[in-house]
């Protein structure tokens, strides 16, 4: 992030969602790539479903808060990760057979970035 974006670019989430959508649209020939459609009891913000079973299938949920120190964005990301189970995002991708599924949390603010995983 340090290297790819200015410090104004980040202003919110939805800046990140298209960095984020920009960055993984190479993947499409492994993925069926899906932003912001409902599942469970929400609607995830980005969603990639394995087109071999030798992938796993992969859930994004973002937040975006200004001017956030390590520790708040910390807890964002973990607010996030906890979204995906708690709305039931991999929903969608459980009824269609994906076992292997891989959730991230991640939390922007400026510059700065964390993740969570399950």
């Amino acid at each position: 992030m340090d290297k790819s974006i200015s410090f104004y670019d980040g202003g919110s989430e939805g800046f990140y969602h298209g960095l984020i959508l920009g960055l993984i649209a190479l993947m499409d020939n492994q993925y069926k790539i899906k932003s912001n459609r409902e599942s469970g009891d929400g609607r995830y913000d980005i969603s990639l479903f394995p087109k071999s079973s030798k992938y796993p299938g992969i859930i994004m949920e973002f937040k975006w808060g200004s001017n956030l120190d390590s520790d708040t964005l910390d807890k964002l990301a973990k607010d996030a990760l906890d979204q995906i189970d708690t709305k039931r995002y991999d929903s969608e991708m459980t009824e269609i057979g994906v076992t292997n599924i891989l959730k991230l949390g991640i939390a922007f603010s400026g510059k700065k970035l964390k993740i969570k995983t399950e």
